[in-house]
């Protein structure tokens, strides 16, 4: 099995079309179907549904391009490390929780370029159990993820705390402050279960003797981007980490409502392997991220 013919089965998938995919790796169509049916024969399994209305992947194929899409990215890795050995740099992968990577650590990032020019570095953001997954595997240098993990081969260090604040738009709730038995009388947006931050609101909620179950969820969405908008267009409350909303807070497009006696605290943790397990990354990289990440957050 040909690792060109994956990228190309990849591209298929993706795009939903041979004759554009054969157009834009400059392949005769008839070329690109007689090499998708040597796959297919390789495999064993029909992977591709013709059409009039262009390409599907059948129920095989889609499993196959869940794993085609894993080989891929760890090939493209392959080929950017070789070429970062050649060039006697290296590459330092971070992998960040969606609302540090977005709205804090470009700063950083820009700071370590400043420091390490010889080094390339890059930014993903996933959630924080896809991060620790990253690290675990070697896939990524260093980490940073919501709430602290125990894994008897990776460093996991406390690096701030952000404070989780009450949000909505100017002139969806007048007053400044509010109390948790009046939030059950509004709507509320939420994220849904699957980050790190939504979680730690439901056990600080419990903590405080509530259920989020409690309050008039109105959605449940999947980006901190999306809950915001909702917010800013008067659909009701939020809860955000204060760093994803400095920007919104300081033009009014939104405003932070307190709660007497009730805080969300998101503490950030940065992760790596220990550094005799890690001789890709070299120690004075990671030992300066440490002392500067936390004053270099946007």
């Amino acid at each position: 099995m040909q690792i060109d013919h994956l990228i190309l089965f990849h591209k298929i998938a993706t795009e939903k079309s041979i004759s554009k995919v054969a157009e834009e790796c400059h392949l005769s169509q008839p070329a690109l179907s007689q090499q998708m049916r040597k796959l297919e024969e390789e495999i064993g399994l029909r992977l591709l549904d013709r059409s009039n209305r262009g390409i599907e992947l059948t129920d095989s194929g889609k499993v196959v391009y869940k794993y085609f899409q894993q080989i891929i990215e760890v090939y493209g890795n392959l080929l950017e490390e070789i070429k970062s050995l050649n060039n006697y740099s290296g590459t330092i992968r971070i992998f960040a929780s969606n609302v540090v990577g977005q709205y804090a650590l470009p700063c950083s990032i820009h700071k370590m370029n400043e420091k390490f020019p010889e080094f390339n570095f890059t930014l993903t953001t996933m959630t924080s159990s896809e991060v620790v997954r990253k690290i675990t595997e070697e896939k990524g240098s260093i980490g940073f993820i919501v709430s602290s993990v125990q894994i008897p081969d990776l460093v996991c260090k406390h690096i701030y705390t952000d404070k989780g604040c009450l949000v909505c738009s100017e002139t969806f709730y007048k007053e400044n402050s509010i109390t948790l038995d009046e939030l059950k009388k509004y709507p509320m947006i939420t994220l849904i279960d699957r980050f790190s931050s939504q979680r730690i609101l439901n056990q600080s909620l419990k903590n405080a003797g509530y259920n989020i179950g409690d309050f008039s969820v109105l959605m449940n969405l999947d980006s901190t981007e999306s809950v915001k908008a909702s917010a800013i267009a008067n659909l009701g409350f939020a809860f955000l980490p204060y760093m994803s909303i400095k920007k919104e807070i300081y033009l009014k497009q939104l405003k932070i409502v307190e709660i007497p006696g009730f805080q969300v605290n998101y503490d950030l943790h940065m992760i790596y392997k220990k550094k005799e397990d890690s001789p890709d990354t070299p120690a004075d990289v990671i030992d300066y991220f440490e002392d500067i990440v936390d004053e270099t957050f946007c």
